[in-house]
């Protein structure tokens, strides 16, 4: 129950970016802004939870998990509130950037509940259903967000994660019980936080807006420089800070090293096609926001028939964890260049064959590179650790919504709905062939994975009067 319950919590934070991913269409016709700026109100909220995220774990750390877990529901809920009541897209993209400081207290929570609660043999079927839990919210906010925009306008999406918080607010009452880390903390690394905000919204500012102001403009090599710049200071000031924010010699560890880095590339791609789709498929098939929904479920779906699969084949040990890893990381890559190669026909029918391999694909890698991730992490590291998966997922989804987003937004530099429809469609080819390229590095970095403990080697073990690692 508690697995639940803070599965739901990391559902109400993937909730809070697929959601919008139908309105987006509309969101950008009504409030005036291209097909970049649109991706802010994505990535705005993608780049805060990645930020945000190490100071969550070590929250939890110290003040207890519980506590810091009701918090992040609290503050996303009344975000969510100032969303839907947004004078224009600046105040928007402000609002989804307090949300995702909320959000980013939810995910550490549930990945150090899952890692405390169970035995290592048995956390990648915990993943598993994590990576389950998480896929069915991508197909209920999908589905919803299309009724909701159709009947009441794209402001209506936003009123969705009020009824889901308090729903867990009774549920973390009910169930949770509070857990700190053992050892002492002292402090939270503020210049750290500061640091990596600056690098990460420099970086992502350059690749979504350098198209607009053009990428040898004085703003685009600014906000390139600062970003860089961001990034040196931080990585000098982390090795140097006596309780830094992001724990650097974690990075030491050859299976952290290797799954945070497949974790980013492989989100990089499946956000970024998630927000790139809706508009291919509003100029494809001139589809209806409810239609719009229902044509993207089926990668959604994917994640809720693949992921738990994925996760128990790898606890009984049938299929090593970085070849299951390996395998679908190159299923969505080809998935993803499928979609390239047939986007000049603008047909739903053809392109859902390679949206299929994309899901299934990063479906099944998921339980494989978070187990790994945190296969080898101190508990009293446990905290911070936790959040590492998700700061790269969310930076490599961040940078791959910025990325793919500027690559369509060269072929349709306007308002999107004047755009021709060959236009977005040779934009979507270029940001599709992004992504798969994402894809093609993540499955050869997973492949460098370590193997994992299964339940039949600890089985193997405690019958030899070993102890099971």
């Amino acid at each position: 129950m508690a697995l639940l319950v803070v599965a739901c919590g990391m559902m109400l934070s993937v909730v809070n970016v697929s959601i919008v991913n139908i309105a987006l269409p509309d969101m950008a016709a009504d409030l005036g802004v291209d097909v970049a700026f649109a991706g802010w109100v994505v990535s705005g909220f993608l780049v805060t939870q990645a930020t945000m995220l190490p100071t969550a774990g070590r929250a939890g750390d110290l003040f207890g998990r519980r506590r810091v877990f009701v918090a992040g529901v609290l503050v996303v809920s009344a975000a969510s509130v100032g969303c839907a009541l947004s004078w224009d897209a600046h105040s928007l993209i402000a609002f989804r950037v307090l949300q995702g400081v909320g959000a980013s207290a939810l995910a550490p929570t549930a990945f150090a509940y899952a890692t405390e609660l169970f035995a290592p043999e048995e956390r990648a079927a915990a993943m598993g259903l994590l990576g389950g839990v998480l896929g069915l919210a991508p197909v209920l906010s999908l589905n919803i967000a299309g009724v909701l925009v159709e009947a009441a306008g794209w402001r209506s999406v936003f009123w969705f994660s009020p009824v889901i918080g308090a729903a867990l607010l009774a549920g973390a009452a009910l169930v949770l019980d509070e857990r700190r880390a053992p050892g002492r903390h002292r402090s939270f690394d503020v210049p750290g936080a500061a640091l990596a905000a600056v690098a990460l919204v420099g970086v992502l500012l350059a690749l979504s807006r350098g198209g607009a102001w053009g990428w040898t403009a004085a703003p685009t090599l600014a906000a390139g420089l600062a970003g860089a710049v961001g990034a040196l200071a931080f990585v000098v000031h982390e090795r140097r800070a006596a309780e830094p924010m992001m724990d650097l010699a974690l990075f030491r560890v050859r299976s952290l090293r290797t799954a945070n880095l497949a974790g980013g590339l492989s989100a990089a791609a499946l956000f970024g096609m998630l927000v790139m789709l809706p508009f291919f498929l509003t100029a494809a098939e001139d589809l209806s926001p409810v239609g719009l929904g229902l044509a993207i479920s089926p990668v959604a779906l994917c994640f809720v028939v693949a992921a738990p699969l994925s996760g128990r084949l790898v606890a009984l040990g049938h299929v090593p964890s970085h070849v299951v890893a390996a395998s679908g990381l190159a299923l969505g890559a080809a998935g993803t260049l499928w979609m390239a190669v047939v986007a000049q026909h603008q047909s739903y029918a053809l392109t859902l064959p390679g949206m299929l391999a994309l899901g299934v694909g990063l479906a099944a890698s998921s339980a494989p590179i978070t187990t790994t991730a945190l296969s080898e992490v101190p508990p009293a590291r446990l905290g911070v650790a936790a959040s590492l998966p998700n700061i790269c997922r969310y930076t490599g989804a961040g940078v791959g919504v910025a990325a793919l987003g500027a690559a369509l937004a060269a072929s349709i530099p306007g308002d999107p709905a004047d755009a021709a429809d060959a236009a977005v469609a040779g934009g979507f080819r270029a940001a599709a062939l992004l992504g798969a390229g994402f894809l093609a590095l993540a499955a050869l970095t997973a492949a460098r994975m370590p193997r994992q403990p299964s339940r039949r080697a600890a089985g193997a073990v405690a019958a030899a009067g070993r102890p099971v690692p």
